[in-house]
């Protein structure tokens, strides 16, 4: 017998794998959303403007719950970037809302250069906030690998 049925499977599994879908870092991170309507409160649109961008402040719709996540959010990003905020400044992170209402993560600047770093090209996001609290979880994933280009057909070779 050339090999076991789970050996086929285990060699399947690491061909389709190997190039792509391979976790770079992941992240997560928890704030008390009260802490946040108080700097809201405290620091008004000066507050905002140094930590979300115009966008991440549209999606948010002024709400201390959606803040936070998105500050949690972008902690969780640092993190999965091996990076802290003396590394990155919040606007390098943003949290944008695609149409249905999900979550994405758009780099800027010193982010998107820790990520070309890694090779990240694709990343998990989930947000949540209940009960006077926010979370996120952060998962990056490398970049897929180029394909080796296909050889020319150069006709019969064994003519």
């Amino acid at each position: 017998m050339t090999g076991s049925p789970l050996a086929a499977i285990r060699s399947a599994w690491g061909a389709s794998v190997g190039s792509f879908g391979v976790t770079a870092g992941a992240g997560i991170d928890l704030v008390d959303i009260s802490d946040f309507a108080a700097l809201m409160t405290a620091g008004g649109s000066a507050f905002l403007d140094n930590g979300w961008s115009a966008q991440e402040q549209h999606d948010a719709e002024g709400s201390a719950e959606r803040i936070a996540a998105r500050w949690a959010a972008k902690e969780g990003v640092m993190k999965a970037l091996r990076c802290g905020l003396g590394d990155l400044d919040p606007l390098d992170i943003e949290i944008l809302s695609e149409t249905d209402g999900s979550p994405r993560v758009v780099l800027h600047r010193n982010a998107l250069a820790a990520a070309s770093k890694l090779q990240i090209g694709e990343w998990h996001l989930s947000l949540c906030h209940e009960d006077g609290w926010a979370v996120a979880i952060v998962i990056a994933n490398r970049q897929p690998l180029a394909a080796e280009p296909e050889p020319a057909d150069e006709g019969n070779r064994h003519a």
